[in-house]
């Protein structure tokens, strides 16, 4: 109850603002004129807004014309109460609210109606002029219920059309700053081209023209004389957006050079003089702008290719990817069963040896009638009594026959030999048979491997919430002016609003890409920080990610101890960031120490950071390793995977571990253990990860460590965790090192890797 309490001012002070913030876009807009002396926007304004706004905006616009106009606002305040009355006689009917032409409507009638009524009686004024702007009354109402419609979504999602609408909107709110002039220089217009600037800029040659056009069309009715204006800015934003890709110098000396042509075409007056300084106090506004501020500029005003199409593309990428795993998952399961059947035919059955012995020796002998007259059941079942012998020796003797057949037998030897034969050709298909089994259970693995990656990038896929068509063509000119060979460039833009850029290059770009930081030019390119770039390369092709900087970065430290002072380790480990916005670190233990396990464990790092790095999930990377250990040899592979993954933009921590030992947190100055039960890769054909999350913050630490350094016991680590107050996690490593290898003394010496991480605020 109490906390409901809480919640109810919040909410009335929030509608508060909001009936503020209406009440003074009304005062604003009302003084947004044309021709020089029609001002019919606060009359659409009214028409446009939400109706739980409509009382608060109606009386700014009415306050507005009475400042503005004085005793001459009778027309237009008649013409605002008329349009709230409308909307209230209509509010129960949402059919008739929703529909397009109604604000539009409602907004021209009443200015149609009193201009006719006034021009009747007094003879004064144009009827003409009076339609058109009831005209311009209800264009400006069309484009200004579209941008309240598109108020609170999502900006990334929105078409042209809305994108349009909006700067439309925001035209008709900078004519009202027209009127603030200092001689012939008017601030609604040094406005009006910082904002074409930034429309060019971020939006490239769409952008520029949507709002070169709109601005020149709005400034020119507003000043009726100025037509040139339309020419100029329109023919400027154009070539600013062309040549966007150069920098902000390269758009802002396009726009300057169509400036001075279209001041120079028109001839030097005034006007055109006061044109041309504007322009040039816009660029300079532009420029000095700091690239923070102007990246949220540019989140409103840069083009996103998000269309229905776009994104039936992407549902139907995702639908594919769904019904390729799970058809793959289904052969995976008949594999399963076909060997399941294929066990139950050959079993592990040895009486086929004694039945064959019996038909291949005894039914062509000549005495069978006289052996057999009790029967060949009873030959099997005496052949049976020497099965131990069998086992223990793989062959019998002839004198082992005489014996069970009380020496009646006249083919012991051939019997003998017949059963001994027999014997050998079962277990050589006993082996085969496991062989033959451990191919399946690997094909089957896979499968079962491949059918993880679909679904793992289909999960992937799915998280995106468009892709940024605008912004990777203008990445994808910058690469190549610098000298880069790009095959692929796409930016894709997730639910939480993040910008990911996977670009693929040439192999050789490597060393241009060390070169060159590329990653401070797409930052200015997209008006967003990145982090440098992630590389991973794939046969001739290099695959380039860029991530938005996140809120966290991490420290690192890292040390190892090589059993008996060797020189190979059998653990291995790596971290990294992934270009995603995470920071993974992994930790292997082959099995032993030596050469034979530095293999196992550095295939498990290698295969897991390739394919993570390469945008695979953990699972589906760890059942890739699985199959490679377990067909890279005939002698058992095995080798633990212990993972650790951070969300540099949330904190949150996922640990997964296969067979690996315990991890340790220290979250808000208390020590967390996470040991879940798990097998080591290499055992079984279907090997999983156990996941569990946690979250950190700021000066978090989380200490990762391999079995050797817990051999004997692990309550110290989370002591020294707990007490560490120094800034280097390198120290508080390297002191776990010292304390675990003076702890082996007393146990069994062994390999020992500890990785520590300190999360902290990135102050990028």
């Amino acid at each position: 109850m109490r906390e409901a309490q809480k919640i109810i001012p919040v909410i009335k002070s929030k509608n508060i603002i909001m009936q503020a913030i209406y009440f003074l876009c009304g005062v604003l807009v009302s003084h947004a004129a044309v021709f020089e002396s029609y001002a019919p926007f606060g009359i659409s304004f009214a028409a446009a807004v939400p109706y739980e706004n409509a009382l608060s905006a109606s009386v700014g616009s009415a306050l507005g014309y009475i400042l503005l106009q004085g005793r001459g606002s009778f027309r237009c305040v008649s013409s605002v109460v008329t349009v709230y009355a409308l909307r209230w006689l209509f509010s129960d009917l949402p059919k008739i609210n929703r529909n397009k032409l109604f604000a539009p409507l409602i907004s021209s009638a009443p200015l149609i109606c009193t201009g006719v009524v006034i021009i009747s009686a007094t003879g004064r004024g144009s009827i003409v002029m009076c339609f058109v702007e009831s005209l311009l009354a209800a264009v400006g109402a069309y484009f200004l219920k579209e941008t309240t419609l598109s108020a609170g979504e999502n900006i990334s999602t929105f078409d042209q059309q809305e994108i349009a609408c909006i700067i439309m909107s925001g035209c008709i709110f900078l004519l009202s700053a027209n009127m603030i002039t200092f001689g012939k220089i008017s601030v609604g217009r040094i406005l009006a081209g910082t904002a074409i600037l930034f429309c060019a800029y971020y939006g490239s040659a769409a952008g520029g023209c949507i709002g070169g056009t709109a601005a020149g069309v709005t400034f020119g009715f507003a000043s009726g004389d100025k037509h040139f204006l339309a020419l100029s800015y329109s023919f400027g934003g154009l070539m600013a957006g062309v040549f966007s890709y150069v920098g902000k110098f390269g758009s802002a000396i396009a726009f300057l050079f169509c400036s001075t042509v279209v001041f120079l075409a028109d001839g030097i007056t005034a006007d055109s003089t006061a044109v041309f300084y504007e322009s040039v106090t816009a660029i300079v506004i532009f420029l000095v702008i700091p690239k923070e501020v102007g990246g949220k500029i540019a989140f409103f005003v840069a083009p996103h290719s998000s269309d229905k199409e776009n994104e039936n593309l992407r549902r139907g990428i995702i639908m594919r990817l769904d019904l390729a795993s799970k058809a793959i998952q289904n052969i995976n399961e008949a594999v399963i069963n076909v060997s399941k059947k294929l066990n139950k035919i050959y079993g592990n059955e040895m009486d086929g040896i004694f039945v064959k012995t019996v038909e291949e020796t005894c039914r062509r002998c000549g005495m069978r009638a006289f052996c057999c007259k009790d029967g060949e059941e009873n030959h099997i079942e005496r052949l049976k009594a020497l099965e131990p012998i069998l086992r223990n020796s793989a062959k019998v003797d002839e004198s082992e026959i005489r014996k069970i057949f009380s020496k009646r037998c006249c083919k012991a030897g051939e019997v003998a030999d017949n059963l001994s034969d027999n014997y050998e050709s079962y277990m050589n298909y006993l082996s085969a048979e496991a062989r033959i089994s451990q191919i399946r259970g690997v094909v089957a693995g896979q499968f079962s491997g491949l059918a993880e990656i679909l679904s793992g990038l289909k999960d992937e896929f799915d998280k995106y919430e468009c892709c940024d068509n605008a912004t990777a063509q203008k990445v994808l000119s910058a690469l190549k002016i610098r000298g880069f060979l790009v095959y692929e460039c796409s930016v894709m833009i997730d639910t939480f609003g993040r910008m990911t850029i996977e670009t693929e290059l040439e192999a050789d770009n490597i060393r241009l890409l060390k070169k060159m930081d590329i990653s401070e030019e797409i930052s200015k390119i997209c008006g967003r920080g990145f982090m440098p770039p992630v590389s991973t390369a794939v046969g001739n092709r290099l695959r380039v990610t860029f991530s938005q900087k996140p809120k966290y970065d991490v420290q690192t430290g890292s040390a190892q101890h090589i059993c008996g002072n060797g020189r190979l380790c059998g653990d291995s480990f790596n971290y990294f960031k992934d270009g995603q916005g995470r920071f993974v670190a992994i930790i292997s233990d082959g099995m032993g120490t030596g050469g034979r396990a530095a293999v196992d464990g550095g295939m498990t790092v290698s295969i897991i950071s390739k394919l993570v790095k390469s945008g695979l999930g953990f699972d589906a990377s760890l059942g890739a390793v699985n199959s490679a250990l377990m067909v890279k040899s005939n002698d058992e592979s095995l080798a633990t995977a212990d993972i650790l993954t951070i969300d540099l933009f949330s904190g949150e921590t996922e640990i997964m571990k296969a067979g690996a030992p315990v991890t340790f947190f220290r979250n808000r100055g208390k020590v967390i253990r996470i040991e879940p039960t798990s097998l080591p890769a290499g055992i079984l054909t279907d090997v999983k990860l156990t996941h569990d999350v946690i979250s950190l913050g700021d000066d978090d630490i989380v200490i990762m460590v391999s079995d050797g350094a817990v051999a004997v016991s692990d309550e110290w680590i989370g002591a020294m965790m707990r007490d560490f107050n120094g800034d280097d996690i390198q120290v508080l490593v390297d002191d776990i090192i010292d304390e675990a290898m003076l702890g082996s003394k007393f146990s069994r010496d062994d390999d020992i890797t500890v990785i520590g991480v300190k999360l902290h605020s990135s102050f990028f």
